[in-house]
């Protein structure tokens, strides 16, 4: 069997055999550049226009990839892994042809999600076989995570937390929306994550729009809402935390008390085996009963790991028990209008006997007092 990228202790090689011990015996998984095949290999190239699959057999790991990009290939994936490649003066259909028949026994190709519609459509064509979903077999996969996974999102969340400080402390109401997040992301740069994943500044009345887009917007004196995240090896962070420029109004402290309440109401209902529901349904409970509950306008949380989004999703409506080792995020909030918003985010990994809550940051309000 080919050999992927090692890594520490050769979790590369390890997250393939696990890939293929999952396989029926007539599936062939063809991952698309992103997430899925950084997950199998340990690496992934920038997807374009060029189709690239990462063809994993029961037997046989093989790769199709742009020339471009096969130097880069071998030196992350290593020798022993079948790399074929094409330039652009190459028919791509007549390449993958070529390398889907050194697969034996397969009827049923599952391609990842995320993959290009017309990359779709040449693997169809060309293979003549039924596509399903790779997501079926990878997400489940994915939805643990190992201890070097859940090392790297511990990393992503320290980064995340020195950003987070780095904009308190730059807090200014003359700044802008825009001029803050470039704090942030300088702040990302300093401490050695690979980039910036988002980040949204809101600042007054803006603040009660969950997924504002910074802008000009002075801060100006009142509430400012940071939800910002960072990737590191790969993975990703995520956080919410309030500051305010001046002396927090009563019913702004009110507010920010209530959703504290419920984030401590979910984090008390997290547990292994516990369903999805029952945490989302915790944490809405306190705030239905605070009388803001047509306020809390999205689900409770979402998964996290090498995507910013991914599963398990945290609602509801959703009955799945939460596996040991998910790491997801914890996010009520209570959106005003025209006034403002107040939302507060941990990302946790679900253990026994409590879930571990990755940012070391207060969720109390930031206060910078003003002259």
């Amino acid at each position: 069997m080919a050999r992927a990228a090692e890594g520490k202790e050769g979790w590369g090689q390890l997250r393939l055999e696990r890939i293929q011990a999952r396989l029926d015996s007539d599936e062939l998984l063809a991952l698309a550049a992103g997430d899925d095949f950084r997950y199998a290999a340990g690496w992934t190239p920038v997807g374009d226009e060029r189709p690239t699959f990462l063809l994993i057999g029961r037997q046989r790991v093989g790769l199709i990839i742009a020339s471009v990009n096969r130097e880069e290939a071998v030196s992350r994936l290593g020798t022993e892994m079948a790399v074929v490649s094409f330039s652009d003066a190459d028919d791509p259909a007549g390449v993958l042809k070529t390398e889907l028949g050194r697969f034996s026994g397969y009827r049923r190709i599952l391609l990842s999600d995320a993959a290009r519609y017309d990359h779709a459509s040449l693997l169809a064509a060309v293979s003549g076989q039924q596509l399903g979903l790779a997501s079926r077999l990878m997400v489940p996969l994915r939805l643990q995570k190992d201890a070097e996974e859940q090392s790297l999102l511990a990393h992503s969340q320290a980064i995340n937390d020195r950003a987070m400080r780095a904009a308190w402390d730059a807090l200014d109401p003359a700044m802008t929306e825009l001029e803050l997040a470039d704090v942030v992301r300088r702040a990302y740069g300093a401490n050695g994550a690979d980039s910036a994943a988002f980040i949204m500044v809101a600042a007054g009345a803006h603040s009660a729009l969950p997924h504002h887009v910074a802008g000009d917007t002075r801060l100006g004196h009142g509430p400012v809402l940071l939800d910002i995240g960072c990737y590191y090896q790969g993975y990703a962070s995520d956080m919410t935390r309030v500051a305010y420029l001046g002396e927090p109004t009563p019913k702004f402290r009110q507010i920010h008390a209530l959703v504290d309440l419920a984030v401590s109401a979910a984090l008390a209902r997290i547990g292994p085996g516990v369903a999805a529901a029952d945490v989302d349904l915790a944490a809405r409970g306190v705030i239905v009963r605070g009388g803001y509950g047509s306020a809390f306008v999205h689900r409770l949380g979402h998964g996290i790991g090498l995507g910013v989004h991914e599963a398990p999703s945290v609602t509801e409506t959703n009955p799945d028990p939460l596996p040991e080792q998910a790491a997801f995020s914890v996010e009520p909030g209570i959106y005003l209008p025209g006034e403002f918003g107040v939302r507060l985010e941990e990302v946790v990994i679900n253990r026994k006997p409590g879930p571990l809550v990755l940012s070391s940051l207060s969720r109390e309000i930031f206060v910078k007092a003003m002259a």
